[in-house]
């Protein structure tokens, strides 16, 4: 099943239409209960119609995901199935664009967007222009950071912060960042020997990777589960923070510093070439978002959106909790 398959289910445009579709189409023989298929009969196990009471359903698998209503109603129902079979078949029936963002269905209705999550029912009509209107749109939200809070956790961290600036300053030098661009950036390069001259091995600085993956994220395809985060991204706080003994500070804001390079040089923090080299600039900010996270319910606030827009923002998926 995919695209190619989708192709043969018919536009349907209101109830009369779906109605009649129904009526005219022969069931497979054999088959009980009666299955009546929409498109390729061959398809038949993936895409059907049949009747509920006087409602025309169209059905993907087992979920009736498009349902006309004698009164001109269309309901979609995606039954949590947020994915790209459901997506082309509302988009091929409907004749709407059709997303996921999220976990989250998304269309575009008159250029307006609204979400089909879980298992809500969003309710369509056409008005007199033949145009598809949502009858009951969700109210969309987005996470936006608090600049008072971001000052304070920033603050909270002054001491770090200024040494990780000064770390950046001293040991950028202007070089390839890359082995195939030629153009020169400023950049850090650190032996894998200095990592474990510090850490003692690499399985070590490999311990820290899950500190920049609060909510549902994942490494190497691989889901992090919330006691990964929760002891990469303590770790990683254990080292900056301006409570621990002054004769530790030193050491540990070097490992730190050392940490965030090996982290924007491999996403799983598995260093196996002699040396690496990242961008300087991009440190800090790695910093910004590893303590935001950890502070993510304190530098985070919830705004409502116009209606008909939906959160692009790069901080919902820190708040899609486990």
């Amino acid at each position: 099943m995919g695209y190619a398959t989708v192709q043969r289910v018919p536009r349907i445009h209101d109830y009369a239409q779906a109605l009649r579709i129904h009526d005219t189409i022969k069931p497979l023989r054999g088959r009980s209960p009666e299955i009546k298929p929409l498109g390729d009969r061959r398809d038949a196990d993936t895409y059907h119609i049949r009747m509920n009471g006087e409602a025309v359903e169209l059905v993907l698998y087992k979920t009736p995901v498009i349902t006309f209503m004698p009164d001109g109603e269309v309901v979609l129902f995606v039954d949590s199935y947020n994915t790209v079979a459901t997506h082309q078949f509302i988009q091929q029936v409907l004749g709407v664009s059709v997303w996921g963002v999220r976990r989250t269905t998304v269309l575009t209705i008159n250029n307006s967007k609204y979400t089909l999550a879980a298992k809500d029912k969003l309710r369509l009509r056409k008005d007199v222009s033949g145009n598809w209107q949502v009858l009951n749109p969700a109210q969309q939200w987005t996470w936006r950071l608090d600049r008072k809070a971001v000052t304070n956790v920033r603050a909270q961290y002054g001491e770090f912060y200024k040494y990780l600036k000064g770390f950046v300053n001293l040991r950028t030098e202007s070089m390839k960042a890359t082995n195939w661009r030629d153009d020169e950036k400023d950049c850090i390069r650190v032996q894998q020997s200095e990592f474990k001259s510090v850490f003692g091995s690499m399985t070590s600085v490999r311990s820290y990777a899950y500190m920049d993956k609060r909510g549902k994220q994942h490494i190497n395809y691989s889901n992090v589960k919330p006691e990964q985060y929760a002891a990469s991204s303590n770790a990683f706080d254990c080292l900056i923070r301006p409570d621990q003994p002054e004769e530790d500070k030193h050491t540990n804001f070097y490992k730190a510093a050392l940490l965030l390079v090996a982290k924007l040089e491999s996403d799983a923090m598995d260093i196996r070439t002699d040396d690496i080299t990242v961008v300087s600039k991009n440190i800090v900010p790695l910093l910004d978002d590893v303590l935001f996270m950890i502070h993510a319910h304190q530098v985070l606030i919830r705004k409502a959106l116009p209606q008909g827009k939906v959160s692009s923002g790069i901080y919902e998926h820190w708040m899609l909790e486990w």
